[in-house]
C-alpha cells in the first residue's frame, strides 16, 4: 500500500494552517493575551525547536479534521457530495495512465478545496473575533471580506474540479464501453 502523496500532505497543512490561524485569532480576540504569550517565549531558541514539530502535527491534524469537516457540512448540497465509488471504479479499469492521473488530480483538488472554502470561513469568525484588538473596522472589515471571498472562490473552483473528474469518469466509461 502506497503512503499519501506530497500533494495530499501539502494540502492538508496548508488548509491546517488556515484553521490553526483562526482558532489563534479567535483566542487571541478573547483577550487572553496568546499572541503575547507567542512573542515572550518565541524569543528562546529552544522554544522554535521545542515547538516547530508538535505545531506542524496539529497544523495537519487540524487540516485532515477541516477537509472532513467540509465533507459533513456540505453533504446536503448534492453537487458538493463526495464522488460515488463507482466514478473511482470506473477510471481505474477503464482508464489509461494519463486520465487516472487526471481524475486523481482533480479528484484531489475537489475534497482541498472543499476543506480550505471552511478553513477560510473559519478565518473570517477569526478576523472579527480580533475586532478588539485592531484600531480600525476597516482593517477587520478588510479582511473579513477577503477570507470570506477565498471561501466562495474555493467553492467555485471545487465545484470545477469536481465537474471535470466527473467528465474524466464518463469518459472513461464511454471509451472503453
Amino acid at each position: 500500500m502506497l503512503g499519501a502523496s506530497v500533494e495530499a500532505i501539502t494540502g492538508r497543512l496548508g488548509v491546517g494552517a488556515i484553521t490553526f490561524l483562526a482558532c489563534f485569532l479567535v483566542a487571541d480576540g478573547q483577550q487572553v493575551g496568546v499572541f503575547e504569550l507567542v512573542e515572550l517565549y518565541g524569543k528562546s531558541a529552544s522554544f522554535g525547536i521545542v515547538i516547530a514539530l508538535p505545531t506542524a502535527v496539529v497544523t495537519y491534524v487540524l487540516g485532515v479534521i477541516t477537509v472532513s469537516l467540509a465533507d459533513l457540512i456540505y453533504l446536503p448540497v448534492s453537487a458538493l457530495a463526495p464522488l460515488s465509488a463507482y466514478h473511482v471504479r470506473i477510471v481505474s479499469v477503464r482508464g489509461g495512465a494519463l486520465l487516472q492521473q487526471l481524475f486523481l488530480e482533480n479528484l484531489r483538488n475537489f475534497e482541498l478545496l472543499k476543506g480550505a472554502s471552511v478553513a477560510f470561513l473559519l478565518l473570517s469568525i477569526g478576523c472579527l473575533a480580533e475586532r478588539p484588538n485592531m484600531p480600525s473596522m476597516a482593517i477587520v472589515g478588510g479582511a473579513t471580506f477577503g477570507a470570506m471571498a477565498l471561501a466562495a472562490l474555493s467553492l467555485t473552483f471545487a465545484l470545477r474540479s469536481r465537474a471535470h473528474a466527473l467528465s474524466l469518469s464518463a469518459h472513461a466509461e464511454a471509451e472503453n464501453a
